[in-house]
């Protein structure tokens, strides 16, 4: 069975292509599966990255279904273009999820170490892995993950954002009926078992850099990329460290957001 890495971008995001790849590098440079890029027109060369154009944009999940659809592949390693890696990735351990996911059926496996819903209430005997049942908000999320890859493309509703994908996603399975095997890593073992990116949110948030998207930019001499969109606030960043899935804070963190970002106000 073939498992592909899948970096899933546009073109609107394209100053993140180099550090990204860059963090590849640095932190995966035994990859042992082939990796991919979508992007809609462009691409930059990178030895062993496959660039995959879709052509006029039409959203994450639309760009990315027509992505997959060119590839051969059974597992797919999923990313964001600005989920930029920040600690070495050990392949044997991968591959292993990977394993775990053909042998159980697994369809979508979170490997995230940011990963804020917990589900060690549904561990799986003492294994490192817990079921992870889609009842609430966020269960079905963009963070990084192992997908079967006909799932993934099931589920990729024609138009939807990556942010519609984590807000409608699980009422668009159940419409649809879609069978959707889902786990994660239990708690204890997120740090040793997963993927590390620089920060929860990735390198841009909102369309703006984050502070570790910044820091990252300049350890690695990609200055010229900084000027190219705003940073992210101190206050919004203080309230996005609040904003977490079932915290009595939701409701009114998630509306001074959802206001400050209508408004384009960066504080």
């Amino acid at each position: 069975m073939q498992t592909i890495v899948v970096i899933s971008s546009c073109d609107l995001y394209k100053d993140c292509w180099a550090p990204m790849l860059k963090s590849f590098q640095l932190f995966w440079p035994d990859c042992p599966f082939p990796i991919y890029f979508v992007s809609n027109f462009c691409e930059i060369a990178v030895d062993e990255v496959t660039f995959i154009k879709v052509g006029e944009h039409k959203g994450f999940c639309s760009n990315l279904k027509k992505a997959l659809a060119k590839v051969e592949a059974d597992r797919v390693i999923l990313f964001l273009e600005d989920f930029f890696l920040a600690k070495k990735v050990d392949s044997r351990i991968v591959t292993n999820h990977v394993e775990h996911c053909i042998d159980n059926d697994v369809d979508y496996l979170k490997v995230d170490s940011h990963e804020v819903i917990f589900r060690d209430d549904f561990r799986i005997e003492d294994s490192d892995y817990c079921e992870n049942v889609l009842d609430i908000k966020y269960s079905l999320n963009a963070c990084i993950a192992i997908w079967n890859k006909s799932t993934l493309m099931s589920i990729c509703a024609d138009g939807f954002s990556a942010w519609d994908f984590e807000r409608n996603g699980i009422a668009f399975v159940n419409d649809n009926q879609i069978k959707l095997h889902s786990q994660t890593i239990y708690s204890a073992s997120l740090d040793s078992q997963a993927f590390k990116k620089i920060c929860a949110a990735g390198a841009v948030c909102k369309g703006r850099w984050t502070k570790e998207g910044v820091k990252f930019l300049q350890e690695n001499n990609y200055f010229d990329l900084i000027a190219g969109r705003q940073v992210e606030g101190r206050v919004i960043r203080f309230i996005v460290s609040l904003y977490r899935p079932n915290s009595i804070f939701w409701l009114p963190l998630g509306l001074i957001l959802r206001l400050l970002n209508k408004f384009k106000i960066n504080i």
